[in-house]
C-alpha cells in the first residue's frame, strides 16, 4: 500500500506473501490469506515458480494505491520470516535502494551515522540540492515546522556532506523517537492547503480494504498506527531509496506475529521525506 503527496506520493504498497517448505494442497488459498486479486490461483503453477502480481482493487482512499503479489518460496517458513525482516535491498542495485540499515530498539542520533556511506550519484545529488534549496514552509520536502527550520538553516550555504548527514540524522532520529513514544503532535507533514498525518494515512489505507484489515488487525492492533503502543517492533530500520530520480530518506518499523497456522509480518515505513507519504508491506 502507498500514500503519495504530489501525483506519485500516494504509494502505500501491500504485498502478500506465501512461503512453504512442503506445502499441502489447499482447496481455497484465499480463505487463509488476504488475496483479493487472485480468485483462483493455480497451486501447481505457483509451486513451479510462477509469480502473480496485480494492482489491488479500487479502495475508498484517494491517495492510496495497493498491489498484491503471490508466490511460493521453497524454504521453511521460519527462514522466510527471518529473511523478510533482515534481507538488505541495497545489495540489489536494480531496486535503487541506496542504503538500508537496521537500528537498535532505542536508537539515538548517532545510530544514523550510516548516512555517511551514501553513494555519489544523480539521485542523491538531487536530494542534496532539494535540501539546500528548501525554504521553511515550502512543502517541497515532507517536514514539520521545527524540521523545516533545521533544513532551511542550510539555504544559501556552500554544500557540505557533514550538513546533509547531520541534518537528516537529526530528523530521522526525531521521527523514530516520536513514533516509538507515540508523539502525534510532531507526526505531520506541512503541505499546501493543510497538513498530512502519516499514521492517519496508514490507517486510511488499511481501513479502505476491509478484507485485508480483518486479516491483519491482530498484528496491527498493538501498534501506534491503531492508537496503541503495547507491542514493540521486532525490527527498526532507516533507508534511502530512489523515487523518480530523486533520493528519499525513510524510517520504518517491522512487526511479526506467529500462530500455529500462520506467520504474519507488517513492515510500516511511517516516515518518508519526499515522493510518497507512507509505505506498508503486509
Amino acid at each position: 500500500m502507498h500514500s503519495p503527496s504530489h501525483p506519485v506520493r500516494f504509494l502505500v504498497l501491500l504485498f502478500a506473501l506465501a512461503g512453504w517448505a512442503t506445502a499441502p494442497a489447499r482447496a481455497d488459498l484465499n480463505s487463509d490469506l488476504a488475496f483479493s486479486a487472485f480468485p483462483s490461483p493455480d497451486l501447481n503453477a505457483l509451486a513451479s515458480g510462477q509469480v502473480l502480481q496485480a494492482r489491488g482493487g479500487l479502495i475508498d482512499f484517494q491517495r492510496g494505491i495497493t498491489t498484491q503479489s503471490l508466490y511460493v518460496i521453497d524454504a521453511l517458513p521460519v527462514v522466510v520470516q527471518d529473511k523478510l525482516a533482515h534481507w538488505n535491498p541495497a545489495n540489489h542495485p536494480e531496486l535503487k535502494v541506496w542504503l538500508h540499515l537496521p537500528l537498535p530498539p532505542n536508537p539515538t542520533v548517532n545510530d544514523f551515522a550510516g548516512l555517511n556511506g551514501l553513494p555519489d550519484n544523480s539521485s542523491i545529488n538531487n536530494m542534496v540540492n532539494a535540501t539546500y534549496a528548501y525554504t521553511a514552509g515550502s512543502g517541497s520536502l515532507q517536514l514539520n515546522q521545527s524540521e523545516g527550520q533545521i533544513v532551511a538553516a542550510g539555504s544559501g550555504q556552500p554544500q557540505s556532506k557533514d550538513f546533509i548527514v547531520t541534518t537528516w540524522s537529526r530528523i530521522l532520529d526525531g521521527r523514530m523517537t516520536d513514533y516509538l513514544k507515540r508523539n502525534v503532535a510532531n507526526d505531520v507533514y506541512l503541505a499546501d492547503g493543510g497538513s498530512i498525518a502519516p499514521l492517519s494515512e496508514i490507517r486510511s489505507l488499511l481501513h479502505s480494504d476491509p478484507h485485508v484489515f480483518r486479516q491483519y488487525q491482530g498484528i496491527l492492533g498493538g501498534t501506534p498506527v491503531l492508537g496503541a503502543n503495547r507491542t514493540p517492533p521486532s525490527d527498526l530500520y532507516y533507508e534511502c531509496f530512489d523515487i523518480e530520480g530523486t533520493a528519499a530518506f525513510g524510517t520504518g518499523a517491522i512487526y511479526q506475529a506467529a500462530s500455529t497456522a500462520t506467520i504474519q509480518q507488517a513492515d510500516m515505513e511511517f516516515y518518508v521525506n519526499s515522493g510518497i507519504y507512507v509505505s506498508v508491506e503486509l
